[in-house]
Formats: structure tokens, C-alpha cells, sequence
């Protein structure tokens, strides 16, 4: 690899970052829509799991359709590509900054702020994944119980 000018690799480092914050920014924004939907789909189905009443079984029958929606696998698949984009970028941002032979003051905050955007990244995605499908497999689970029960 060719050498790289200690300003040059500052602004590629800062573009690296740039990406992993517009790509990180809108992709929260999606996941946190979904798991929004997750909590919607929850509160429908707790609303409309028992009665009689033609409001009741049109709300059933709805979240039927809206859990598999929510709980598929296209949005776990979408944050493993984007995760995966954003910590490729971040440790092509670690690799520049290491081959530098001299570093100011000014890597050292730099450094910071990326390592701090990565753990509330992860966190975030993790923490949203995981409560988003382990709410949406157990509403999952008592609408196909209901259909079982209902069908004898």
C-alpha cells in the first residue's frame, strides 16, 4: 500500500465516518420504525386475542398477517449487511489510522468519537433485534395457539 499523508488520511478517516453515520443514521430509522410496528402488532393482538366480536376477529385475523410481516427474516438479514458495512468501514478507519506513522492530538478524539458511534451503534441494533423479535415470536406463538385452539 502506499504511503498516505497524515492529512490526507484525516480526511478519509473523517469520510469513512461520515458514511458510517448517514448509513448508521438512516438505518436506525428504519429499525427503530419496525420495531415501533413490533409494539403496534403486540398491543392489536392484546386487544383483539379473546371476544366474539366481529372488531375482535377482523383484528385477529389482521395480525396474522402484520406478525409475519414484522416477524421475518428480512429485517434481521438487512441489519447483519449494514452492521457488517459499518464496522468494514470503521476498521478500514483503524487500519489508516495505525499505519500512520505520526498521529496528533487530533487522533486521539477522533478515535473516541468512533469507538463511542460504534458501541451505541451496536447496542442499539442488538438491543432493538432482540427485544423486536422476542416480542414478536411470542405474539407469533399465541396467534398460531389461537388458531389451533379455534380450529377444534
Amino acid at each position: 500500500m502506499a504511503r498516505v499523508e497524515p492529512s490526507d488520511a484525516l480526511s478519509v478517516i473523517g469520510f469513512f465516518l461520515t458514511l458510517i453515520g448517514l448509513v448508521g443514521s438512516f438505518f436506525y430509522i428504519h429499525l427503530s420504525d419496525w420495531y415501533r410496528k413490533v409494539v403496534a402488532l403486540a398491543t392489536k393482538w392484546e386487544i383483539s386475542r379473546s371476544g366474539d366480536d366481529p372488531d375482535q376477529k377482523a383484528g385477529r385475523r389482521e395480525c396474522r398477517y402484520e406478525v409475519e410481516e414484522v416477524a421475518g427474516w428480512t429485517t434481521l438479514i438487512t441489519s447483519l449487511v449494514v452492521t457488517g458495512f459499518v464496522l468494514f468501514m470503521f476498521l478500514l478507519s483503524v487500519v489508516l489510522w495505525l499505519t500512520q506513522p505520526e498521529r496528533s492530538d487530533v487522533w486521539a478524539y477522533i478515535a473516541i468519537a468512533g469507538v463511542g458511534f460504534l458501541l451505541v451503534y451496536l447496542g442499539m441494533t442488538v438491543g432493538l433485534l432482540v427485544a423486536g423479535y422476542a416480542r414478536a415470536g411470542r405474539v407469533r406463538a399465541e396467534i398460531r395457539e389461537k388458531a389451533v385452539s379455534t380450529s377444534r
